[in-house]
């Protein structure tokens, strides 16, 4: 039996279950070919990127985490906008979320088959030909396969956030240990002779920004959005919001970076003859198993195999827990029927799990060529939709200063314009060629919500258009600036260091833009009172709640 979606789902999350959910999603195909991607980007300078875009992202982190913890909500990604800024906003960040959540299934089952598939027992999966960069399509009996693992993963969520967790925390041990002992093996064979051979840093500083974007950086950190989604089942979620979020990015960045190192060190320097650029991937199981197979390590290729399975399999079983979460604040801020909402008998979002599925299947069909074209659009989203975390909680710390908050992040202001202009800086760097394509379902969305406000003249009226307004030139803006920039395609007009210093400058405008177009106080705090408060100690310092308007 059904029911409806309401704002008391059932909390079973503990904190090690939610960090894992961060963690979980963070480890997956990444793990696999982002050192080589991160590599051939900036050179032996990759090892730089995972720190930088750790930090990076822990301040955005840290903004939702306050938000999280005072409004643990389903969805939060989608939902947690409205409370400041209304549902017309909350439709916006939703929905361009979702278009980038719903790519990740597909992404890790995609790269889980690609390793797989060099096993002579799978080499059915694909199809003999490959493509100029050495990608191969999936066979028609590969798309049957991929089918049956996103299929999995919905099925696997079907029975509730209890056993999902179960799964997820022991499968996440696993994946963490696999590249631990990957990592200590390359070290053991650590030599500077690839650095001496094209420098530390070939590529300078565009490298390593591009390493953070187009080299899936970003897109492997981004898996820590997950425990954001599944905040409204957090149990102690003062605790446990704030340590999942900001953990889960500290413990992946520490184990990226000495990956990466590994990596690095572990290079043939006789490979690096047309450059970083141009080194292979490895051999059949990909970078990882062939530089260890190079080196004589064949056991340890093999488990390389066997976390190409494990990685990507737990991170497209949390991104098929999530999405369904953001799938329901899509349709509770009236874009998606509100069908989408309904809740089995285990408190789970069936409906909307199909839904992705069905879409998952779509994209897996279109981009069968290879998982790798959908990383930066993927990231590109994501990042995007993050947009709004920095400015709500300014917002509402003007809007609810009463409400109790039981994280409250020091220096509020800094962090979250600090933050407003990481995300912006991030989608700069994904390039011009993701923007102008990330164009098109926006365009989609806009269409759809035409349909929806003509088929329902109420949803018009509770939108707050003129909380909406600003968003439209924050995102021509950003289109500009990736046009006239130096990555992703961009005509390069904007010098290094001109062309970060003017995002930044547009991000600082566009954020007090932002913060200004908030909802009324009345209008929020009616909003947010129909969110349970959640008390308890409180993690950071106990500050008096303030009024004042210079957050």
């Amino acid at each position: 039996m059904a029911t409806e979606q309401t704002e008391a789902p059932r909390r079973r999350v503990g904190t090690v279950g939610l960090t894992f959910v961060a963690i979980g999603g963070v480890v997956g195909s990444g793990v696999l070919f982002a050192p080589l991607f991160a590599a051939q980007q900036a050179g032996p300078a990759a090892i730089l990127a995972w720190p930088i875009a750790g930090v990076m992202l822990v301040a955005v982190a840290l903004v939702f985490a306050e938000v999280a913890a005072m409004l643990p909500v389903v969805g939060g990604l989608g939902r947690l906008p409205t409370f400041s800024h209304g549902p017309g906003v909350g439709i916006a960040i939703g929905w361009v979320a979702w278009v980038g959540y719903v790519t990740a299934a597909p992404i890790e089952t995609q790269a889980m088959l690609e390793y797989v598939s060099n096993e002579r027992a799978f080499d059915w999966l694909f199809v003999a030909s490959a493509s100029a960069d050495g990608e191969s399509a999936l066979s028609l009996p590969g798309i049957l396969a991929a089918t049956v693992v996103l299929a999995g993963f919905t099925a696997l969520n079907a029975f509730g956030v209890a056993l999902f967790t179960r799964i997820n925390t022991p499968l996440t041990w696993l994946k963490l240990l696999i590249p631990v002992v990957i990592s200590v093996a390359l070290l053991t064979k650590f030599s500077t002779a690839p650095i001496r051979e094209t420098g530390f840093a070939p590529e300078g500083v565009s490298g390593v920004l591009a390493a953070i974007t187009t080299g899936g950086v970003v897109f492997a950190f981004l898996g820590f959005r997950h425990a954001l989604d599944l905040a409204g089942e957090a149990a102690r979620p003062q605790r446990t919001i704030p340590v999942a979020l900001v953990g889960g990015i500290l413990v992946c960045a520490a184990l990226f970076t000495v990956l990466q190192l590994a990596y690095v060190g572990a290079v043939d320097p006789v490979d690096l003859d047309h450059g970083w650029a141009g080194l292979g991937h490895g051999g059949a199981n990909g970078p990882l198993a062939g530089l260890l197979a190079g080196l004589g390590m064949a056991t340890l290729a093999k488990l390389v195999v066997a976390d190409a399975v494990l990685g990507p399999f737990g991170a497209g079983l949390v991104s098929t827990a999530s999405t369904g979460r953001l799938a329901v604040a899509v349709s509770e801020n009236g874009l998606f029927p509100r069908s989408v909402m309904v809740l089995s008998r285990h408190g789970v979002p069936m409906r909307a799990m199909l839904l992705n599925l069905a879409v998952g299947l779509v994209l897996l069909v279109a981009f069968r060529d290879g998982w790798s074209e959908l990383l930066a659009f993927n990231s590109g989203a994501i990042v995007l939709s993050m947009c709004l975390g920095p400015v709500t909680v300014v917002a509402l710390r003007r809007q609810v200063p009463a409400r109790a908050r039981p994280f409250r992040l020091p220096a509020v202001g800094l962090v979250a314009r600090a933050a407003f202009v990481v995300v912006s800086l991030i989608v700069y760097w994904t390039g011009w060629e993701t923007m102008a394509k990330l164009t098109i379902p926006i365009a989609v969305g806009a269409v759809l919500l035409v349909w929806r406000v003509a088929r329902q003249p109420g949803l018009r009226r509770s939108l707050a258009i003129d909380s909406v307004v600003w968003l439209g030139p924050y995102y021509a803006g950003l289109l500009v600036l990736t046009f006239a920039g130096r990555f992703g395609g961009g005509r390069e007009w904007l010098p290094v260091g001109v062309d970060s210093l003017l995002v930044t400058l547009f991000a600082l405008a566009m954020f007090e833009w932002a913060v200004r177009s908030a909802l009324p106080a009345e209008a929020a705090a009616a909003a947010v009172a129909e969110v349970p408060e959640v008390r308890g100690d409180a993690i950071g310092p106990t500050l008096p709640p303030s009024p004042a308007p210079g957050v």
